[in-house]
Formats: structure tokens, C-alpha cells, sequence
């Protein structure tokens, strides 16, 4: 399994974290302005929040709400 984008809006993680070092002090609130993640399904959210935690751009696990909530 490959997890890499926000699979509504087609947006990678790896744009997403370009975007994040050409922006510093970036939030996931910012993210989702400029990119819509977790404005669909909400699916890509968890993956978005851990992305801006350890610049992981690429995840062969599931992630959740409950591995990286709202908070973390």
C-alpha cells in the first residue's frame, strides 16, 4: 500500500511539505486553505497532520484520528 496524496483533490504530500518549507510556520489550517485536504472525505487529514509532524511524504500504513488527532 502507498499513501502519497489526498486522493479527493489530488493533492500530494509531497507538494503539500514543498509548499510547508516555502512557507515556514505553516499549520494544517493553512494547508487546507491552499490545498482543500480533509475538506472531502476527510481521510487524508490524519496522513496531512503527521506529514507536518515528521515530513513523512509517503506512508505504507493507515493512519487515523486516533494516531494523529485534531491536537498533535
Amino acid at each position: 500500500m502507498r499513501i502519497d496524496r489526498c486522493i479527493c483533490h489530488q493533492a500530494t504530500f509531497v507538494r503539500m511539505r514543498e509548499w510547508c518549507d516555502a512557507h515556514p510556520g505553516t499549520g494544517f489550517d493553512d494547508l487546507q486553505r491552499e490545498f482543500r485536504c480533509g475538506t472531502g472525505c476527510g481521510l487524508c487529514a490524519p496522513y496531512v497532520r503527521r506529514m507536518l509532524r515528521t515530513g513523512t511524504v509517503v506512508f505504507h500504513q493507515i493512519v487515523t484520528d486516533r494516531d494523529e488527532p485534531r491536537g498533535g
